[in-house]
């Protein structure tokens, strides 16, 4: 019989010398609380995508990994079962406080998407030739990802109209009045809240859409040589919502029309 989530917790505190009693404080803290839900956000599409793909033809879960600095984890990954291909997903959160309202009435949303740790000069020495650039390139592009480390990003908006309380420096829900007001264009009703519509609404996009060369994303390197064409992807790709059918436009889809996406690759 499968533990409870009250007994699992209690065994992570024994076994981590963690004071039961004081958890939920260790929690809140401000350096703590971004690490936890961008790995809860993980196990969130999961769940979604377990949802939306049929069990019949499709296996999802979230591999355990402790991936080393330079190769990649799974945060999720997706086996296609009649060809045993597997789609490799990563999960983002939208940037903080990254929701803006242009003046021509489109909305965009930065989603922060970036490698955790930058690569120094030993591991650009040792990963250039295996990523199939120069050294120069790589330490210039050092904390960006590459197309070839994943396949598909899925992004919750929810995390753009968020801001950090500056007495207590805990991340608080406070979208501006007109975030409410897109959030309302999109869907959200007062019945369920704009807090919990904006989080379970996610967007799905290859990679490859997002890579610097693609629908007209550049590189905003100084030192990049070409700002066209460098193929990497950069630290915040936005999801370009338009003024009139209120839906991305540059290569982004909600997850619920996504499952073509999947199908693609594994038509390859």
């Amino acid at each position: 019989m499968s533990k409870s989530w009250k007994e699992k917790v209690k065994e992570y505190c024994e076994k981590y010398s963690i004071p039961v009693l004081y958890l939920a404080e260790t929690l809140y803290e401000p350096k703590v609380v971004p690490m936890i839900r961008g790995k809860a956000f993980e196990f969130s599409v999961m769940i979604a995508l377990q949802e939306i793909l049929s069990k019949d033809e499709w296996l999802v879960d979230k591999p355990m990994m402790n991936a080393q600095i330079g190769f990649h984890d799974i945060d999720v990954r997706v086996l296609h079962k009649p060809t045993n291909k597997i789609v490799r997903v990563e999960c983002k959160l939208a940037k903080k406080g990254g929701y803006r309202l242009f003046a021509d009435g489109h909305s965009e949303i930065r989603v922060k998407c970036m490698r955790s740790r930058t690569l120094g000069p030993a591991k650009v020495k040792e990963l250039a030739p295996k990523f199939g650039v120069t050294e120069k390139v790589l330490a210039i592009h050092n904390d960006q990802y590459l197309p070839a480390d994943f396949d598909i990003v899925i992004s919750s908006i929810g995390n753009a109209f968020y801001t950090t309380d500056k007495k207590t420096g805990l991340f608080e829900w406070k979208p501006p009045q007109k975030g409410e007001e897109f959030l309302q264009k999109i869907g959200a009703s007062e019945k369920e809240g704009s807090k919990d519509f904006a989080f379970r609404t996610l967007f799905v996009a290859r990679t490859s859409d997002l890579q610097i060369g693609n629908n007209g994303v550049t590189c905003t390197r100084a030192k990049c040589k070409n700002k066209k064409a460098c193929g990497f992807i950069p630290n915040y790709p936005v999801i370009n919502f338009d003024k009139k059918i209120n839906s991305p436009k540059n290569g982004w889809v909600s997850i619920e029309k996504s499952l073509d996406l999947f199908k693609n690759f594994v038509r390859k």
